[in-house]
């Protein structure tokens, strides 16, 4: 056993969580713009709160249907009051960035 085997262990991990990093990256930069038929099942707001604020921080959070699998989108506040739960339409997205439902 090498003397080592920690050191081979930490810098396995940190390649191959740099890798999956990289991967992501590309795929959304210049991965394909899908266009699907979904329904629009859940939305969300997520409020984050700091230390240093006593106000938090909302995210806007909506999830489709789209073949079976749920695909959640992070969107802005005007666009998370203009989505229906129930609404079905054309979904068209690239990587994890919505684009348009319609």
């Amino acid at each position: 056993m090498p003397e080592n085997f920690g050191g081979y262990i930490g810098f396995s991990v940190t390649v191959i969580w740099f890798v999956g990093i990289l991967i992501w990256f590309f795929r959304r930069q210049f991965g394909k713009t899908r266009t699907v038929k979904a329904t629009l099942i859940n939305k969300q707001i997520n409020e984050i709160f700091y230390k240093c604020c006593p106000t938090g921080k909302k995210q806007y959070y909506v999830t489709f249907l789209v073949n079976g699998k749920r695909r959640s989108f992070q969107v802005s506040e005007f666009s998370y009051n203009g989505y229906h739960k129930g609404e079905t339409g054309i979904l068209k997205y690239k990587g994890d960035r919505l684009i348009d439902f319609h």
